[in-house]
């Protein structure tokens, strides 16, 4: 279970997240990011740790051609890193490179978690008899929390919406980020008991 502080942490994190993206101007290619955290070696708590996050770079001339898009590229993504061998859709590997997100998931390091799997990419948003351009950052965290972050073209500020139970209106690409989660989560160590 993730602590009030963690989700506090990771919130923040997805909010930098967009904000960068909007530093950056609107017709950018949609990205992945895998977010860990592990203890910090050098903070006087020794119950403190640090997050740290995996951008994954997706190609968007592939993307787009990719069947029904990004929400069936993450579930994709997520069934090739199940099977624990090469990717066997070319379509897929020209999309994502691997390398980093492997790296990440086999990575040693005593304490390492998973966090969350976010995406973040631009839509389109028909609002009355209008057409709008919004950016959307959807991530599912290791308790199966869903965060919503979405910037209308023009405006100052985002808007996040956390879900903590799955519902009736998810966006599409939900279902591939929590096939990621679970496919990448480690196992919990087992928990002590007193004699």
């Amino acid at each position: 279970m993730l602590s009030f502080p963690t989700v506090h942490t990771l919130t923040g994190c997805l909010l930098d997240l967009e904000a960068s993206a909007d530093e950056l101007g609107w017709g950018r290619p949609p990205f992945l990011l895998l977010i860990q955290d592990q203890p910090a070696p050098s903070a006087p708590s020794p119950k403190a740790r640090q997050m740290t996050a995996v951008r994954v770079p997706v190609n968007p001339g592939r993307v787009g051609r990719y069947r029904a898009g990004l929400p069936h590229l993450l579930l994709d993504l997520a069934t090739s890193l199940s099977t624990d061998r090469p990717l066997g859709r070319p379509t897929l590997a020209a999309c994502v490179d691997l390398g980093p997100i492997v790296d990440r998931v086999s990575d040693p390091t005593p304490g390492l978690r998973l966090l969350a799997w976010a995406v973040c990419y631009e839509d389109v948003l028909v609002e009355s008899d209008q057409l709008c351009e919004i950016r959307r950052v959807d991530a599912v965290d290791a308790d199966g929390r869903g965060y919503q972050i979405t910037r209308l073209r023009g405006e100052p500020h985002p808007v996040v919406f956390i879900d903590e139970q799955p519902g009736e209106y998810e966006p599409a690409t939900r279902p591939g980020l929590q096939r990621l989660v679970h496919i990448t989560s480690r196992p919990r160590p087992p928990s002590r008991t007193t004699d």
